[in-house]
């Protein structure tokens, strides 16, 4: 097999808000992306009703049917093997990930949320490396051009610097503990699989506070308006919109390639 020059953003948990609107921001650029679904239908009907047409959802977006939990599923959605390229292996440039699990309320006054896959994250970004590694190895060109990953996680999991206000830091480290023992597991494989030999050509992790809204592009106030710090100097507030948050890490990552902010804990409020 040999490494082509066509370059796609290979995007999971693309049915979430966040991560769907910076989908539909990346087909209307004209990019070519390939996304893991479950349902894939389900993410073309929330594609059609953000006004992408089918023709081009046909010739810019792959779509590959499985979970996180599928390797070879995730392999697929790196490499984008094309018909009539004689085996020749399409790597992402970029990894956009999204994913998250339900919340569930549980009976327990200390650890009253839960969510319905507690390790999902954890589990999805160690299963993306497992992937990576394995194409590494069948197909080693592959390893000059790593992708880089940007995650979506949350504010309230820094080690650093508080960066939840006041008056949500009971919901934040009490209420949502373990849904951000899961963040802060999946923030840690990232950073520590990026750079030199390693999996990720670089990492981007993006903090939003509470997130409000749906993945509508046209519903949030627009990128610019956000406030936007570091895990030293974090941008705290209550809110903020999931098409704002899609938005930002299409204009600021997907569109650059995201450099300016490897190594980076973005947090991103309104």
């Amino acid at each position: 097999m040999t490494l082509t020059s066509t370059q796609h953003i290979a995007f999971f948990g693309a049915t979430g808000g966040c991560t769907n609107a910076c989908l539909v921001h990346t087909l209307n650029a004209g990019y070519h992306a390939t996304a893991l679904a479950r349902t894939p239908s389900k993410l073309v009907d929330m594609l059609h009703a953000q006004g992408i047409s089918q023709s081009i959802i046909d010739a810019q977006l792959t779509i590959f049917k499985g979970d996180i939990s599928d390797i070879h599923a995730i392999k697929d959605t790196l490499t984008n093997h094309e018909a009539g390229s004689h085996g020749a292996v399409h790597l992402a440039s970029q990894i956009i990930s999204g994913i998250g699990g339900t919340p569930q309320l549980q009976m327990s006054f200390r650890r009253p949320v839960t969510i319905d896959n507690p390790e999902i994250c954890a589990t999805a970004t160690k299963n993306i490396i497992l992937a990576l590694q394995e194409i590494y190895k069948a197909n080693p060109a592959t390893a000059q051009h790593k992708p880089s990953i940007t995650v979506i996680s949350t504010t309230g999991v820094s080690e650093v610097k508080e960066d939840v206000p006041f008056g949500f830091r009971i919901l934040y480290h009490v209420v949502l503990a373990d849904p951000h023992k899961d963040k802060k597991e999946m923030e840690r494989l990232v950073v520590e699989n990026a750079g030199g030999e390693k999996a990720f050509s670089g990492a981007v992790v993006v903090r939003p506070s509470l997130l409000t809204g749906d993945q509508n592009v046209k519903g949030g106030q627009g990128w610019k308006k956000l406030r936007v710090g570091q895990e030293e100097e974090p941008a705290v507030g209550y809110t903020v919109h999931r098409a704002d948050i899609g938005e930002w890490i299409f204009e600021e990552v997907v569109k650059t390639g995201g450099k300016a902010h490897f190594g980076q804990r973005i947090t991103l409020t309104n």
